[in-house]
């Protein structure tokens, strides 16, 4: 297996601190089971085959359905030291290009620090934060498998938008443009209202198809235009839902006229609610698309 990281590749760390012990959070990276529940899992896939040969030289193929879509994870180790290291190469193709993850457990009081680093590819670099918030999503799954509650789900969706960013970017903060995009597929916005700097509120409405009315808002936490936006986002009436205070980051980057999006949602209360979040948003970002391309071609 070929690796792309070498000296000059940028790096990402994620660090969590974990109840378990040192060995039994070791030991769930080599438990095909428990890997298929937490490692490279997704809110609404479903593990279908897990492969672990655990020596150096070995590897795992992890496979989940999502959809239509068959999602594959391979890997190489290159080093495994119980219960305080493990390296692998890591790619989503078996023959493709890969790059390097070190884990390094140390313990922490009745507990463990984990350390996880991972050697990008020069090329992801415009995608680090959704990078950095799948393995912080990733860990939140293996504190599950280890017999924590954990701080809720992440949901991280990558799309690209056929107009420049300023474009994407007053699309999310100007209220005459939420109210073109701002709900699901088939619901309908009935009122935005955006108050856009550090403390500010914003506050939305929709209606589904069968008359149900649902109306989220939250806090302004971030602005930086038109690159970077973070507000929280909570349910006022929702009755499907958990009420839980999370958290939306939203980084754009351009591309030859394009935009790249990373959203991230963090803090979802259920697995479920993160997979209604991803069916919504989905259907809002179809939205988006078009309003985005209205807007270029105005």
């Amino acid at each position: 297996m070929r690796l792309a990281a070498d000296v000059l590749s940028p790096t990402l760390t994620v660090s969590r601190r974990f109840a378990a012990s040192p060995e039994r959070l070791f030991d769930a990276w080599f438990d095909p089971k428990a890997v298929g529940a937490w490692l490279f899992a997704t809110p609404d896939g479903v593990s279908r085959h897990v492969e672990i040969d655990a020596r150096v030289g070995g590897g795992f193929a992890v496979h989940e359905q999502r959809g239509e879509t068959l999602a594959t994870h391979f890997g190489e180790y290159l080093e495994i030291l119980r219960p305080r290291r493990i390296v692998f190469s890591f790619a989503t193709e078996r023959q493709g290009g890969s790059t390097v993850v070190m884990v390094d457990i140390e313990p922490d009081g009745a507990g463990s620090l984990l350390t996880l680093t991972h050697e990008l590819d020069p090329e992801w670099t415009p995608r680090s934060a959704g990078i950095r918030a799948g393995w912080m999503g990733i860990l939140e799954g293996l504190a599950r498998t280890t017999g924590e509650a954990g701080n809720g789900h992440t949901l991280v969706l990558n799309r690209t938008f056929e107009a420049p960013r300023i474009l994407v970017w007053k699309a999310w903060t100007e209220a005459e443009h939420m109210m073109r995009w701002l709900c699901p597929a088939g619901f309908t916005v009935l009122f935005a209202e955006v108050d856009l700097r550090i403390g500010g509120k914003w506050r939305s409405g929709m209606r589904s198809p069968d008359g149900n009315e649902y109306i989220a808002g939250g806090e302004y936490l971030e602005i930086d235009r038109p690159s970077r936006l973070v507000l929280t986002h909570i349910w006022e009436r929702n009755d499907l839902e958990p009420r839980a205070n999370t958290e939306i980051i939203v980084t754009l980057n351009e591309r030859d006229g394009k935009t790249d999006m990373v959203f991230i949602q963090s803090g979802l209360g259920t697995r479920e609610s993160a997979a209604s979040h991803k069916w919504g948003w989905t259907g809002a970002f179809d939205n988006l698309a078009r309003l985005a391309t209205s807007l270029k071609e105005s």
